[in-house]
């Protein structure tokens, strides 16, 4: 069951935004695109709330962008 609010297909998207996240920090990581491991996290969660700002759920529970 979806968190209260948020649509089982929101809540999958959600997820898989996430996993995806984390696929390419793993591959940043491995590629030593960043100098340190703290400096990719920085990076990524920098990425995450950039993405945040431009998305919105609306009435129906989707994640649209605004």
């Amino acid at each position: 069951m979806p968190p209260s609010g948020f649509s089982k297909p929101v809540v999958a998207g959600a997820l898989q935004f996430v996993e995806g996240c984390y696929r390419d920090l793993l591959e940043e990581v491995r590629s030593s695109k960043h100098k340190t491991y703290e400096d990719a996290i920085t990076f990524e969660i920098n990425q995450i709330n950039r993405v945040l700002t431009r998305l919105h759920i609306d009435a129906e529970g989707n994640l649209v962008e605004k």
